[in-house]
């Protein structure tokens, strides 16, 4: 018996490029026939946060959206909203650079429907992830201690166990009761760095399982790349602001270990950049 096909949605974050530059969307209309043979009608929502930089792209599939410079989790969770309150089964955001040549949407996909399938299997799992490589290293799914992440050796496919786990947001797979228990998906009070700690360190107590896909996606990380002095301050401000977020409910001591460790990361950056700015950072 043919299955019926199940809404689904990708969210695209693109920021000042045009859309013909975009690996990840390029990759997303590419793959609509995949999703389609996965039993999966996909929407593309592509939010355009810097106005001007790209012509509105027009295809049946694709939500042209914009915004100037919106932080991170009120784009996702607006999409979210969106999707879910449609009638969609999942969401999947990316960023715009992530390349998914080697990811197998239609396998992928069959996967989630499994567990859609499956509600007490649905019970311990909400999210589906890749793994993430740049520059070479495979740097998510990741490991956490603390407040601090760290790379794991091997990374298994399949069933993952969410304590002390971490990952990148771009090519993450939200169910419908993922939504629906960790309210608010993203946490509002922060940007754009760190929501991706935030929103793991808060999965782990509302499911025991991922699901890590056997796909590869390769993505750029800024910390990896050249970048100008100012990008550098804004960057590393805006994680130590959201690692103080993240990590406020926790305990004395392991807010006073965070405050130490803030206080030594400023030293080491100041060094770094040959900039007395840094230890100045909020």
């Amino acid at each position: 018996m043919e299955q019926k096909p199940l809404k689904f949605s990708v969210v695209v974050v693109l920021y000042k490029k045009s859309y013909c530059d975009s690996p990840s969307l390029n990759s997303f209309i590419g793959a609509l026939g995949e999703m389609r043979a996965a039993g999966f009608f996909p929407t593309i929502y592509v939010w355009n946060n810097s106005p001007g930089f790209s012509p509105i792209l027009e295809h049946e599939a694709v939500v042209w959206l914009e915004g100037e410079n919106s932080s991170l989790p009120s784009i996702y969770n607006h999409i979210a909203k969106l999707t879910f309150e449609a009638g969609g089964v999942a969401l999947m955001i990316s960023d715009d650079d992530t390349d998914y040549s080697q990811y197998d949407f239609r396998g992928n996909l069959k996967v989630v429907r499994s567990f859609l399938d499956d509600e007490r299997r649905m019970d311990m799992v909400g999210c589906f992830i890749p793994k993430v490589r740049s520059a070479g290293k495979l740097v998510s799914p990741g490991g956490r201690h603390l407040f601090k992440g760290y790379l794991l050796e091997q990374i298994t496919s399949g069933l993952v166990d969410t304590k002390n786990l971490l990952a990148i947001n771009s090519g993450v797979l939200i169910t419908q009761a993922c939504y629906e228990r960790m309210q608010p998906l993203y946490d509002e009070r922060l940007n754009f760095y760190g929501t991706d700690t935030d929103f793991f360190f808060r999965y782990e107590k509302f499911f025991k399982k991922i699901y890590v896909f056997d796909s590869l996606v390769d993505h750029s990380l800024s910390e990896y790349a050249g970048e100008s002095l100012s990008r550098a301050l804004f960057r590393w401000g805006d994680h130590i602001y959201a690692m103080k977020v993240t990590f406020s409910g926790e305990g004395f001591l392991c807010r006073l270990a965070l405050s130490l460790y803030i206080f030594y990361l400023k030293i080491k950056l100041s060094f770094k950049y040959k900039a007395l700015s840094f230890v100045f950072l909020k």
